[in-house]
């Protein structure tokens, strides 16, 4: 008889941390490459218990807080609210005078409380059944597994299994194997100097929570996603989470929530599975949800344990419902997201989860399919889609790429004909199963918003094919016909510029191992440097420095003698930052004098490829006021490069001459986008907004040229500060901070088309695009307009880049890595109460300057344009 050892499953750990997690289901599989099934325990008998012999854990002292017979009774509690769920035929020994202990077992016989120790547990063929530690000091958790003692509260899973049927992979559970985290345990008495330390858990009531939990591990279940998030995570005005689909029903806030605004759920609701526990206080009233947690009441837990070991009567006497999730072609079949069915007399108490496709777990292909059993009789259930946000184990979670919606019973990918808050209620059948397929609302035809890959995009190909990013300081290029091609080992970069035709990428590389000194432990300091990736050859060229290597600028790349920011079309023009050490005291990332600044040692750089990398002018500018400079930006002829100074102003070079003070002359702080001939600069302005500067008319006043702008109160809201719109009225306001502030990423070739990001951190960033002839749209305008459902929940607040005609988009949201792509060759205007596809951006612009409104008739609103 075939047996098999599994190694430990991350979704066994239960987190002391916040984290959300993946939807009920099995945890492990067999690895049958056709048909995998759920690991399973023999239920013909119930499954013997073996237990550590040492204490659960200590008081600060070296006494004793809970006993090894008080963590029997913990134990023994745990397993009995899985033993006696009425639907499953699972059963534990739970009398704790039955328990065997490890000292009766010849090969383990000592208290299992360090990594050596527990050595005699873990991967033995010891006899079967359910193997509990009681790790006291944490020291199990720690040694053997390799995580922190304070961040995990157990760790469980099915270790050894038997292949009983003769098909050659194992499907019978023999072994499972739990760690109780002792040391996590609140063991001191309440201190009046210490308000913040939780109360002792006596009787351990509290920490039971984690135990059954474990042992539901232990069983064989996943996590469940069904009303932890709201209890543990959802507040208001930061993060909220709902019983439903969001802007349906209302939110619900944690039962710990101080707000009195907090519309809060109580912790009874929450399901045992789910994945964060907090065992330490208690609220107000005396409640914890390690002690709610403690019980199996909940419908989606008991549904988890008898969908496992159903017993006899269950699937006749409950009520099922099953479909698959589509992608909105109703072809492709969608995986890793959380459907819900929640009672509608009862939303919270009657509530059952199942994550699309977690019976394969991605094993055996694409697989959307879900079933939600233990529906009651005659109770009507609505069922919605919801995302799962961490966690990601078995079945990997994945991205909800349309809107969250209810099902209704004219399901289908029409935004328009299927609106989100629309819902028909099932209503179960004893024995019978009922069918409902989602369908990812989006259209096929007119604006396409699809994610393409996890990571930042910062740079398109001006032929939309290709676009340049990075993750985890690590450069690739996205390409629209083969995937992903990552930058050759040890290329660095977290900053990305892609040529016109998109073979050569700036990145950052170390290609002479020179040493310039040792860190603080003594270790080798290497520099890299500003270096350009040829990605047709594979070749590297090191653009060099100003310094001979010997210093550098410190960043999450570690240490740059210079560091690349742009290229012009062909590769053969490169600006950035250079290093000096102009005050001869081996540092290059200050310019002191004494007490004194003189600057100029982070200056800007220009590099060719005939000529090599030089710095700069940076005559008539006060270094002692503006210390560093750099260049940021080049057109595609090489000729124009745009920087600033210490975020403060910006600065151009015109064929290398004397640095033009744009802040000076407009008031400009920066600027990022221009024509390919450098007739239009999109200009940053302290007052202005963007104003367009026409560089090939010097600085002159003719040569920029203002035009209308986002206006605060208008067209965003002013958040975070004391003032408001309501408490000062717009015009206050607006004459106070002037126009909305937008940072212009990018700007079509000719000019009439710009994407970027408006507003200020502290009140939010919103994406936005500017049409000559039109002015702004916020991009979530557009996107709602167009019946884009898919941008509904992430939208696109970080556009980064764009082709050369302006109608295709790469970009994300600010400090989320990941990235979407906007095909927008085809977009709609409602035209005589018709929704017309025309082209994008010309045909559409001249469509609305000729009384069109923008959008789709059918998801217009009065207020749009």
């Amino acid at each position: 008889m075939n047996a098999f050892v599994f190694k430990f499953p991350l979704a066994a750990a239960l987190l002391a941390a916040a984290s959300l997690a993946q939807a009920a289901g099995p945890l492990l599989l067999t690895e049958h490459p056709r048909n995998p099934q759920p690991l399973r325990w023999d239920t013909s008998k119930p499954i013997q218990v073996y237990t550590d012999i040492g204490p659960l854990t200590y008081r600060d002292s070296g006494t004793e807080f809970l006993s090894n017979t008080q963590a029997d009774r913990i134990t023994a509690f745990a397993l009995k609210q899985w033993s006696d769920v009425p639907t499953s035929t699972w059963k534990a020994v739970t009398d704790p005078a039955k328990f065997k202990k490890f000292s009766q077992l010849a090969g383990v016989g000592v208290d299992v409380k360090d990594g050596e120790t527990a050595k005699r547990v873990y991967g033995q063929a010891l006899e079967g059944g359910i193997y509990v530690i009681y790790d006291q000091r944490g020291q199990v958790i720690e040694e053997y597994f390799g995580v922190p003692k304070d961040q995990v509260l157990g760790i469980a899973f099915a270790e050894i299994a038997e292949d009983r049927d003769g098909d050659g992979y194992p499907e019978t559970i023999v072994k499972a194997t739990a760690v109780m985290n002792g040391y996590v345990v609140p063991h001191e008495p309440l201190d009046p100097d210490q308000p913040w330390m939780p109360p002792p858990d006596i009787d351990g009531k509290r920490i039971a929570g984690v135990f059954t939990h474990e042992f539901g591990h232990a069983i064989n279940l996943s996590h469940s996603q069904v009303n932890g998030t709201m209890a543990y995570f959802s507040h208001p005005y930061y993060y909220e989470a709902f019983p439903g689909v969001p802007g349906c029903v209302p939110a619900l806030h944690s039962w710990r929530d101080d707000d009195p605004a907090a519309k809060k759920i109580d912790p009874k609701y929450i399901e045992t599975m789910f994945p964060f526990i907090d065992p330490t206080f208690p609220d107000a009233n005396g409640r914890n949800a390690g002690y709610e947690q403690s019980t199996v009441d909940r419908s989606d837990d008991m549904a988890g344990i008898s969908d496992l070991y159903p017993s006899a009567t269950y699937l006749k006497t409950r009520g099922s419902v099953a479909g698959t999730l589509f992608l909105k072609d109703g072809r492709t079949p969608y995986g890793g997201i959380n459907i819900v069915a929640r009672n509608v007399a009862d939303p919270l108490g009657d509530a059952i989860s199942a994550m699309s496709g977690d019976k394969t777990q991605g094993l055996v292909g694409p697989d959307g399919r879900f079933r939600i059993n233990n529906l009651k009789p005659g109770q009507k259930y609505v069922l919605y889609l919801e995302e799962i946000v961490a966690g990601g184990y078995p079945t990997t979670p994945t991205a909800l790429v349309s809107e969250a919606e209810y099902w209704n019973s004219n399901e289908q990918s029409n935004a328009a004909n299927d609106r989100a808050c629309t819902a028909s209620a099932i209503t179960a059948e004893a024995g019978v199963t009922k069918t409902a397929n989602f369908y990812f609302n989006g259209y096929k035809d007119g604006v396409q918003y699809t994610p393409i890959v996890y990571g930042f995009l910062g740079s398109m190909s001006k032929d939309g094919e290709r676009a340049a990013g990075w993750i985890d300081n690590k450069p690739f290029v996205w390409d629209s016909r083969s995937g992903v091609e990552w930058a050759p080992d040890g290329v660095a970069g977290v900053n990305t510029s892609i040529t016109r035709d998109g073979r050569k990428l700036i990145v950052q590389a170390d290609l002479n191992g020179n040493v310039i000194g040792t860190d603080g432990e003594g270790q080798p300091v290497k520099t890299n440097s500003a270096t350009i990736w040829d990605t047709r050859t594979g070749g590297l060229t090191d653009l060099g420095n100003l310094n001979r290597d010997r210093c550098g600028g410190s960043s999450q790349i570690g240490v740059s003698s210079s560091y690349g920011w742009a290229l012009d079309s062909t590769g053969r023009t490169a600006v950035g930052t250079a290093y000096v050490d102009r005050n001869g005291d081996g540092s290059c990332e200050g310019g002191w004098s004494g007490d004194a600044t003189i600057g100029g040692e982070v200056i800007p750089f220009i590099w060719t490829a005939g000529r090599g990398m030089r710095a700069l002018s940076l005559d008539g500018v006060d270094l002692s006021a503006e210390p560093w400079h750099r260049a940021h930006a080049v057109s595609a002829d090489g000729r124009v490069v745009l920087g600033n100074s210490n975020f403060m102003k910006a600065y151009a070079w015109i064929d290398e001459g004397k640095p033009i003070d744009l802040y000076k002359a407009v008031g400009a702080i920066d600027g990022y986008a221009m024509t390919p001939d450098a007739g239009r600069v999109a200009l940053n302005t302290e007052r202005d907004g963007v104003v367009f500067w026409n560089a090939n008319k010097g600085s002159k006043a003719s040569a920029f040229t203002k035009f209308r702008q986002m206006q605060w109160c208008v067209d965003m809201p002013l958040l975070g500060l004391d003032v408001t719109c309501e408490s000062e009225g717009a015009a206050a306001i607006q004459q106070q901070f002037g126009a909305i502030p937008v940072q212009v990423a990018d700007i079509s070739d000719d000019g009439k088309m710009m994407i970027g990001s408006a507003g200020v951190w502290f009140s939010g960033l919103r994406g936005v695009l500017w049409l000559e002839d039109i002015g702004w749209i916020q991009l979530s305008d557009f996107f709602r307009t167009q019946g884009v459902a898919e941008a509904y929940r992430y939208g696109l607040d970080g556009p980064a880049s764009m082709n050369a005609a302006g109608n295709e988009i790469v970009g994300g949201i600010p400090g989320y890595p990941m990235s979407w792509y906007v095909d927008l060759k085809k977009a709609f205007v409602c035209k005589h109460g018709n929704s017309t596809e025309v082209g994008f951006p010309s045909e559409f612009v001249d469509e609305v300057k000729h009384g069109a409104r923008m959008g789709r008739c059918e998801h217009l609103r009065h207020s749009d344009r």
